[in-house]
């Protein structure tokens, strides 16, 4: 390896300087002095010093190597390939030496410990071989020089410094440095805590590390530190329950701990407190959100009291939130003829019961394409797949919809906009089918039963004709307790138990609801994921419509009980009538969009490398 004479007068610069270092600059000066090469084997040979400043350190969870440096990010190439930025996978052996003498002949601190801590890191990845423990003890030597030196750039980079050299000195047992590194950072702890900044970093890093050797002095004055922190969090003039609760999410787990009742208590009262303080400061919609943990945390320190009080609070003030939201609407405008055109594929003038199939097959979106649609979303609006959507019912937040933690959640706000759009066209469809076949509700609740799932054929019939009469309350609250009906009585076929124990009553039993059926595989994988997931995403799940719930638990008001509303009843009801065909339709309408995306994105490359010709002045 050959290192050009432009990097290394970049590494000669830096390591002459006295004042603080990061990473960062030295990456930005060696990347602008490798773009500046034309030689590919120099450019090459660049990398192995680029590539060292380029790492992103604390990256023990993430791919491709888990270990402690790792890439600054990852992507997809054009055929799906995961790739790292820089890609860890092109280290070689050779890069891994190169380290080793850089370890070794630099002296600022900062570039030193980068280097040793390289080697130590990533010989078993990158040059399948055991790494020299000397290296292990240089990088914490530099870390430690580079604090009491003060040639880190800033605060976060010395705190960064003492973790990775405490979690070093432990992993190799070398006490005396670990016991040198641990002083440091209580000592950097007590300015933290005054400054109100990384004591919590600094702390979580020696409590977590067992081998840290922490005495119970020790701990006792983290703990004090903790305890002034939460002091300043909860006063008045520097009220910030958020920050309370942080410093709660250590000090509580502590003397729960030492059995310290009094004290856990005292601190969740305290924190509960100070989410009511800003509860009461803010709108409704916010003190509906600050009084959870208010209320969470009081249930926590065994205040039952303050604790229902806090959620009668929290109730009200759901509803009163209402007036504070503001509605928005966007409009479409469909022409007469787009309806008739579509309608007119779906009816059959000959076969009223191919109409009522076309209707069920036509109006369910397949899950592989909410979950496409929810992908590209992510990609144009990256924050807002970040959040988490609450879904407000009249006094509780019915569920919570996206977030990290919520994987399939935009699916459910997916499946729900694109039966938006189609609101017209199934009303319409629904009704050039009763109109041209002039269908009578038995033949309707014929159709539905064609899997014999319904059990009660009149209370369907009365249902439909309902619907077909426009008695919306009567259809809404005969029909939707028929779709669990039909659930219950799939899972029957299929040899499932339908009953379960009744919650705190030994011995008694009930049967089991819309949830619990459609949680069972055999009837998921009966009815195939599509109408599984659109089923639940209607009538059994709070991220959808949940109209089983709000049935079901009188929550559903008169403005529930719309047409709209009973012709996706209706729909659902023909679809179950027809599931097997209609989920085998949902897996040809997948691979027919697969395959159109499949032959766009061929003919989008082949217009790229199509060779351009013509005359050029």
């Amino acid at each position: 390896m050959q290192i050009p004479e432009t990097i290394e007068a970049v590494i000669a610069e830096f390591d002459g300087r006295q004042e603080p270092l990061d990473a960062h600059s030295i990456q930005s000066a060696l990347s602008r002095a490798r773009t500046a090469l034309v030689d590919k084997p120099a450019i090459s040979d660049a990398w192995a010093d680029l590539v060292a400043f380029a790492v992103q350190a604390e990256q023990e969870d993430r791919p491709p190597w888990n270990t402690y440096f790792g890439p600054m990010g990852s992507g997809t190439d054009p055929d799906g390939k995961v790739v790292y930025f820089p890609d860890f996978r092109q280290l070689t052996p050779d890069i891994v030496d190169h380290w080793e003498q850089r370890a070794e002949a630099v002296m600022h601190p900062v570039m030193k410990a980068r280097y040793a801590d390289l080697v130590w890191d990533l010989s078993r990845n990158a040059a399948d071989r055991k790494p020299d423990v000397r290296f292990a003890r240089i990088a914490i030597e530099s870390y430690i020089a580079s604090v009491a030196d003060g040639r880190n750039a800033g605060e976060h980079d010395d705190v960064e410094a003492m973790k990775r050299a405490l979690q070093l000195a432990t992993s190799i047992r070398d006490d005396e440095k670990t016991g040198i590194v641990k002083d440091m950072m209580i000592d950097r702890f007590h300015i933290a805590v005054e400054k109100g900044s990384w004591w919590r970093s600094l702390y979580e890093a020696l409590t977590t590390n067992r081998k840290s050797g922490l005495t119970a002095n020790q701990k006792s004055v983290l703990v004090a530190g903790l305890e002034t922190v939460l002091t300043r969090f909860i006063a008045d003039e520097t009220l910030d329950p958020h920050g309370a609760e942080r410093v709660a999410s250590h000090l509580i787990p502590f003397y729960s701990a030492g059995e310290d009742s009094d004290s856990a208590k005292r601190v969740g009262l305290a924190v509960s407190e100070a989410f009511e303080k800003i509860a009461a400061r803010g709108s409704r919609m916010q003190a509906m959100a600050w009084l959870e943990p208010a209320a969470e945390f009081a249930r926590r320190a065994g205040d039952s009291d303050r604790f229902k009080r806090l959620r009668v609070e929290r109730e009200t003030a759901i509803r009163d939130a209402a007036s504070e939201m503001k509605s928005f609407s966007v409009s479409h405008k469909i022409e007469k003829s787009e309806v008739d055109e579509f309608v007119s594929m779906l009816i059959d003038d000959e076969n009223w019961q191919q109409s009522l199939f076309n209707i069920a097959a036509r109006f369910i979106e397949p899950k592989a394409e909410l979950r496409h649609q929810a992908k590209e979303s992510a990609a144009k609006h990256p924050l807002q797949s970040i959040f988490a959507v609450s879904v407000i019912a009249d006094d509780h937040v019915a569920a919570r919809i996206g977030g990290e933690d919520d994987e399939d959640g935009a699916l459910y706000r997916f499946a729900d906009l694109a039966r938006q759009p189609y609101r017209l066209f199934l009303s319409k469809a629904l009704d050039a089918a009763v109109e041209t076949h002039k269908l009578s509700p038995e033949e309707i609740a014929a159709f539905v039963q064609g899997t014999g799932l319904f059990s009660d054929f009149p209370l369907v019939v009365a249902g439909i004709k309902a619907w077909m009469e426009g008695d919306y309350v009567k259809c809404m609250f005969v029909l939707v307790p028929q779709i669990e009906d039909a659930f219950r009585n799939l899972a029957r076929k299929l040899g499932e138990s339908v009953t379960k124990d009744k919650r705190g009553q030994k011995g008694w039993e009930v049967s089991t609801n819309l949830g619990d059926l459609l949680a069972m595989e055999k009837v998921k994988a009966e009815v195939g994921e599509d109408i599984h997931f659109w089923v639940r995403a209607i009538f059994a799940d709070g991220r959808g419509m949940n109209l089983r719930n709000l049935v079901a638990h009188g929550l559903a008001s008169r403005e529930a009980a719309t047409y709209y509303n009973c012709e996706l009843v209706i729909h659902s009801m023909l679809m179950l009538g027809a599931y097997p065909d209609v989920a085998t339709m949902c897996v040809r309408k997948v691979e027919a969009l697969r395959k159109r995306r499949a032959e766009t994105v061929s003919m989008e490359r082949a217009e790229e490398d199509e060779p351009i010709s013509g005359h050029f002045l």
